[in-house]
């Protein structure tokens, strides 16, 4: 077997549990603790260990040949969800044994993806040289605030709100869950086919309109969660399902152009660098705002939380965009102006 194959073998394994583990995790966890608080720690205290941990994972990776560390991740992994499989089967579980058990699965999942890597310097290397040139472009920075942003806002819907409006208030079953998640991988192959058939259209200059009508779609599945709590619950997800295919469609939309614009913005001799501290930032923020969302849903419910993060990232956004907004507004005034002469 040829290393890519062999790599493109484990990857497609690691990807496959990564797609089980945020649909299965959320309703267990849900259902054994009962409360969203509860649950945004538990992901917190899951997640944290494996990003905290990342710049020695990479250490250690470099003193030992990719395949071998690559074999022994996805081993481990097997082993893990083969021996938790069989004690969640047989009922032999407790809230400790899952956190220990989560975060395992989460450093060797880490360990994977950083396996499948080119290691060409020290981590903190690249992250001090990234930060620097973050910190010295303001249009760089301005777009990864306002990802932190959106990470921490809303990148919580899988593991807190999600499971909290559908399972938790519509007691919808547990078996027909993961149509969410498929739901927006629709959008997302749709969005994918629509990018590539439509390749003339500078979607980087609507980035900020993307922005607010992603967060616009995520307000209207909280207001419908609300206002549609008296009608049969499979009314309501079905809507529910309607925007998560929209909303997987709009995310791409928002993905490419950022990608694109960091990849065209950012010199080529220190893009790695400032992947490397984007994606190490992205999933260190994430854990943080899970535990926030949690506890504030526990409080005032997943839907009313859905409503007020996407409303605050919103008018992060507008902050953010402010000058183009005005430009655009006034430019708005004046066709208008102009037509009624």
């Amino acid at each position: 077997m040829s290393k890519i194959e062999y790599l493109f073998i484990s990857r497609c394994l690691s990807e496959f549990a990564g797609a089980i583990l945020p649909v299965v995790f959320p309703l267990f966890i849900l259902k054994t603790t009962h409360s969203l608080s509860l649950s945004g720690l538990f992901f917190t205290i899951t997640m944290l260990p494996s990003v905290l941990l990342t710049p020695a994972m990479v250490v250690w990776i470099e003193k030992y040949e990719k395949k071998k560390v690559t074999f022994f991740s996805v081993l481990t992994l097997a082993i893990l969800c083969s021996i938790g499989s069989m004690l969640l089967k047989f009922g032999r579980y407790d809230f400790i044994y899952l956190v220990c058990f989560a975060i395992l699965v989460a450093i060797f999942s880490m360990m994977l993806d950083l396996s499948s890597k080119i290691v060409e310097e020290s981590f903190v290397q690249k992250f001090r040289i990234g930060l620097h040139f973050i910190r010295t472009e303001k249009a760089i920075l301005k777009y990864f605030l306002l990802i932190m942003a959106l990470n921490f806002f809303v990148a919580s819907s899988e593991e807190v709100t999600n499971p909290g409006i559908a399972i938790q208030k519509y007691h919808l079953p547990t078996s027909i869950f993961g149509l969410v998640s498929i739901a927006f991988s629709i959008g997302v192959i749709l969005s994918g086919i629509f990018i590539a058939k439509n390749s003339k259209i500078e979607f980087r200059k609507h980035i900020s309109k993307l922005f607010v009508l992603n967060s616009l779609v995520m307000v209207l599945i909280g207001f419908s969660s609300v206002f549609l709590i008296s009608f049969n619950a499979f009314v309501f997800f079905g809507l529910m399902l309607f925007f998560e295919v929209l909303l997987g469609f709009i995310t791409i939309l928002v993905n490419v152009p950022i990608t694109s614009f960091f990849q065209s913005q950012v010199p080529l001799n220190i893009q790695s660098r400032f992947f490397a501290l984007l994606s190490f930032s992205a999933n260190l923020i994430v854990p943080l705002g899970i535990l926030y969302t949690g506890f504030l849903a526990s409080a005032i419910g997943a839907d009313v939380t859905y409503i007020i993060n996407n409303i605050l990232v919103i008018v992060i956004v507008c902050f953010a965009f402010w000058k183009e907004i005005g430009r655009g507004f006034r430019a708005f005034l004046l066709k208008k102006w102009k037509m009624s002469k």
